[in-house]
């Protein structure tokens, strides 16, 4: 544990708190045109014809219509 300002903060948290400010960084800039962020964020949407649950949401919404 390390303390800041008289708080007391684990290293967990302050990892955690490095990777979203740095999401946020990744996503606000022109990083994301970066060609190892673009070609994670290409894998991961090539994955979509395989995923399910958008069907299953789309077909519980038109039931409860």
């Amino acid at each position: 544990m390390l303390t800041f300002l008289g708080i007391k903060v684990s290293y967990e948290t302050l990892a955690f708190l490095a990777l979203f400010i740095g999401s946020e960084v990744v996503g606000a800039s022109k990083l994301k045109e970066n060609g190892i962020v673009q070609l994670i964020l290409n894998a991961i949407n090539s994955l979509k014809p395989f995923r399910k649950e958008d069907e299953t949401i789309k077909k519980a919404k038109d039931l409860l219509k």
